[in-house]
């Protein structure tokens, strides 16, 4: 009678997690060689869900070393990619490397090589089923382009704030440095949720968070929790809390500065922009004045008024200083 080479190796890995999951062993082993015995009645997709019930939760360090080695992968294929596309287009490379590579595995019902590496599987919120099609596909979208889309949203309100006719000034320049720091914070979430996935588990993208996704291992022998992990877990979630707290106090400081400056420029010897000594005055087509360093540079509306303004509209003052009014 021919004998199965890799029923001694599934059954194993059948004992292995019923010291996890508590199910007896026997039950499984023969659940499992009955639905074996039905192979020409049901798909191997339909199989491998009914195993992954049986099988533990991944642990932190299976995880995060999934992950290194799919960024890694990710990175490789950005470079090659870069190199085919023009210098114009080459800070869409890394984007790009990532749709194609979630698109090729995860997208597919496929393992990404980083997973495969770590012996781990993708499943939905039950940790009965492997995902679905869509939680997928929004995965990868929050996971590839959520943390520039949310400041690209913060970047068109601070547009349409400072256009907008019907806020006074210090209304337009409270927003404005509520969604400026906004902005500064965003990539501080990432940083609170991989915190928390290396103290309690899960997964360490938070679009796979966001649409119900986790992983199971399939190696439960292999499977290990590491102290240090923990450890780092608590640092990273601290480095991330300072530098909310850093930014916070900046915006909180920028709005006291903001409140004590006067509405008008000509009692000051300051630059309402860049608030050094004025050295060489411009008046812009609304009447106030900068330095000519802010006037040609980055400004683009007045930083009184919000009146846009153009360069070739800006009038450098010769022989002039405020002081002198």
């Amino acid at each position: 009678m021919f004998k199965n080479p890799n029923s001694e190796r599934i059954t194993k890995k059948f004992d292995s997690s019923v010291l996890i999951t508590g199910i007896d062993s026997n039950i499984l082993i023969s659940t499992f060689r009955a639905s074996c015995a039905k192979t020409k009645k049901k798909t191997f997709h339909s199989r491998k869900q009914e195993i992954i019930m049986a099988l533990p939760t991944a642990q932190p360090a299976e995880v995060l070393r999934a992950w290194q080695k799919d960024d890694l992968y990710e990175k490789q294929l950005a470079d090659s990619l870069s190199k085919l596309m023009s210098a114009r287009h080459a800070s869409k490379a890394v984007p790009l490397s990532s749709v194609m590579y979630r698109s090729l595995t995860t997208l597919k019902d496929l393992q990404t090589l980083g997973e495969e590496y770590s012996g781990i599987v993708q499943v939905d919120e039950t940790y009965n089923k492997l995902p679905g099609y869509y939680s997928r596909l929004f995965s990868i979208i929050f996971s590839t382009f959520g943390e520039n889309f949310t400041r690209q949203v913060l970047q068109g309100l601070e547009k349409r704030v400072e256009r907008s006719p019907s806020l006074t000034i210090e209304a337009q320049n409270f927003v404005l440095v509520i969604l400026k720091t906004l902005s500064s914070v965003v990539p501080q979430i990432q940083s609170i949720h991989r915190g928390f996935a290396y103290i309690n588990g899960g997964p360490l993208q938070i679009g796979k968070t966001l649409t119900g996704i986790d992983y199971v291992n399939v190696r439960p022998a292999a499977a290990a929790y590491y102290a240090h992990l923990r450890l780092l877990g608590v640092v990273t979630l601290l480095h991330a809390i300072v530098s909310c707290g850093q930014n916070l106090y900046r915006a909180k400081r920028h709005m006291d500065q903001m409140r004590e400056m006067p509405n008008e420029v000509d009692s000051s010897k300051l630059c309402v922009a860049c608030l050094e000594e004025i050295v060489q005055p411009c008046v812009l087509p609304c009447g106030h004045i900068f330095c000519m360093q802010c006037s040609y540079g980055a400004l683009e509306s007045c930083a009184l008024c919000r009146t846009p303004f153009t360069k070739n509209t800006v009038v450098p003052l010769m022989n002039y200083f405020p002081e002198n009014l």
